[in-house]
């Protein structure tokens, strides 16, 4: 998918800034895919969480990242596209 189409996917998430996400490009193509920090039971980072970004960094995109709503978004921006598409390009570099 284009950036444009990957911010308007990720948008009503981030809204609710409880999301995290792997986000990487395979050629010119955007992806993404959901990341969980911790598991929810033990309070401890999962582990099968962390292989898959290291899976990805290491076979798909090495500049790939892990997006965290509360920390990487400024709130009263989250209906700018644009923002959210330049927030994306800035994290990646």
């Amino acid at each position: 998918m284009r950036l444009k189409e990957l911010a308007e996917e990720l948008q009503p998430a981030l809204k609710e800034g409880t999301k995290n996400f792997i986000v990487y490009q395979q050629g010119r193509q955007w992806k993404y895919e959901n990341y969980d920090i911790c598991d929810s039971d033990t309070g401890k980072v999962d582990e099968k969480e962390e292989k898959k970004y290291f899976m990805i960094k290491q076979r798909l995109d090495d500049k790939a990242i892990i997006i965290n709503g509360n920390r990487d978004f400024n709130t009263y921006d989250l209906d700018n596209l644009n923002y959210i598409q330049n927030q994306i390009k800035k994290l990646k570099k």
